[in-house]
């Protein structure tokens, strides 16, 4: 039977492995034979990180402080997200810094691969992409121009490609939105939903969105490790495009939770701000053949009908537990 505590295990270091992209990588690798480390923020993250998940405390935003952790593995997969960006009504300006500093962030953590000539596998979104006259993205759409969540990667996609000219062994893999256990999910629509409260619905919700369970993210990435290589980038996400709202009644109405109320786009402006307004309503179709070709990917949960009632259940389940 095969050990992953041997020496000769694929050891992979997770940084967010308690996010719902990172943590459901983590365990994927994990049930997939690998020796896994995740970056964590604190002692009290380390409880959060999936079983056999070795926890190791560090901030992205110096790499040289957990050198050591690297050393032990073959390849770092980013999933990260520093915690004081993105926080509060956020104005253009704002995103605009917030996008600034990531890319700076980034450009130190290429330097530390390249320098540790180890292989990186980073998170940008399906939002890296300009959606085409029908809203689809693909890996050879153009790069974004800052539309929503696409202002992050419009200033970090030209320090990757930089990087990757100097040298950086590196591959991208890029989710739709990402449900599941941590994250925007939990936080913003789980937790709430779990105290009774009403959650608010942007608009009438009519926006097109395009989700994928965390699980199947997961495996997207385990298999981008195996099979990938580098200079390659990869979309993800589940079969079908959805809106907004039938994604959140849905989540509502498996948590047993009041039906979200619609407020319309202008009330929202003053209390979120006009980006964030933005950013949430705005993702493209997703067009994952390449990754399904290429790599054997196929999502386990093939629309948002099948998996999030799985997702809720799993909330559920661990809300269970706590208490117990």
């Amino acid at each position: 039977m095969y050990d992953p505590s041997s020496e000769y295990a694929t050891s992979v270091l997770v940084l967010g492995a308690t996010g719902a992209i990172g943590r459901a990588t983590a365990r994927d690798l994990v049930l997939s034979g690998y020796r896994v480390y995740g970056l964590i923020r604190n002692e009290a993250a380390r409880a959060r990180l999936p079983y056999a998940v070795v926890g190791v405390i560090g901030d992205i935003r110096a790499p040289e402080k957990w050198e050591t952790a690297v050393e032990r593995t073959q390849a770092v997969v980013n999933c990260a997200f520093p915690a004081d960006l993105g926080q509060g009504p956020e104005t253009h300006e704002q995103a605009e810094r917030d996008a600034e500093e990531l890319a700076r962030i980034l450009d130190r953590l290429c330097d530390a691969m390249r320098r540790w000539k180890r292989r990186y596998v980073h998170t940008f979104g399906a939002l890296l992409y300009e959606p085409d006259a029908n809203g689809w993205v693909r890996e050879n759409s153009a790069i974004a121009s800052g539309r929503g969540y696409g202002i992050r990667h419009k200033h970090t996609w030209p320090v990757f490609a930089r990087q990757r000219k100097k040298g950086l062994k590196a591959m991208s893999v890029n989710p739709g939105f990402v449900y599941g256990r941590g994250g925007w999910f939990e936080g913003g629509m789980l937790e709430p939903m779990s105290r009774g409260e009403r959650v608010i619905l942007i608009g009438e919700g009519n926006q097109t969105m395009h989700y994928i369970a965390a699980s199947d993210a997961g495996s997207g990435y385990r298999l981008a490790l195996q099979h990938g290589l580098d200079g390659d980038d990869f979309l993800l996400a589940d079969d079908r495009p959805t809106t907004l709202g039938e994604f959140t009644r849905l989540v509502a109405k498996e948590m047993g939770a009041p039906e979200p109320k619609a407020v319309p786009e202008e009330e929202l402006v003053p209390m979120i701000g006009a980006w964030n307004v933005e950013a949430y309503t705005f993702c493209p179709k997703i067009d994952s053949t390449k990754a399904r070709e290429r790599l054997g990917w196929t999502p386990r949960y093939p629309t948002i009908d099948a998996g999030v009632p799985v997702a809720v259940r799993e909330y559920k389940r661990a809300l269970l537990q706590t208490a117990g």
